[in-house]
């Protein structure tokens, strides 16, 4: 697992939901703080593999709110609350899209790798 470097103030709960994020392979990096706010961009190898971010407190390091678009094309999953934002990360699958991905559509880059396992 990768080491991400944290803000100065970040909660357990809050590093917990990094830690399930790259559990993912959503490579979870810290952005620039913005207002009251930092953002953690969230993008998975591939381009069919979902993305977002997560809005986590500048001054409480809780987590905020959550959004993540599964793959590409998808309408956006939104969570608000720390315990909502674990829900949606724990429901998305592990990203498996290889990063040089030539499939046109996410479908046909399922389709691809269940070729290939056959």
């Amino acid at each position: 697992m990768t080491t991400i470097p944290a803000p100065r103030v970040s909660t357990r709960y809050t590093l917990g939901i990094i830690r399930l994020a790259a559990d993912k392979d959503l490579r979870p990096a810290w952005g620039l703080p913005h207002g009251n706010s930092s953002r953690i961009r969230l993008k998975a190898r591939g381009p069919h593999g979902p993305f977002g971010s997560i809005t986590v407190g500048r001054r409480s390091g809780k987590v905020l709110r959550a959004e993540v678009i599964p793959y590409t094309g998808a309408a956006p999953r939104r969570a608000e609350g720390a315990a909502a934002v674990r829900a949606l990360l724990a429901s998305l699958p592990r990203a498996t899209c290889p990063a040089r991905c030539p499939a046109p559509t996410p479908a046909a880059c399922i389709a691809s790798r269940r070729e290939v396992s056959s």
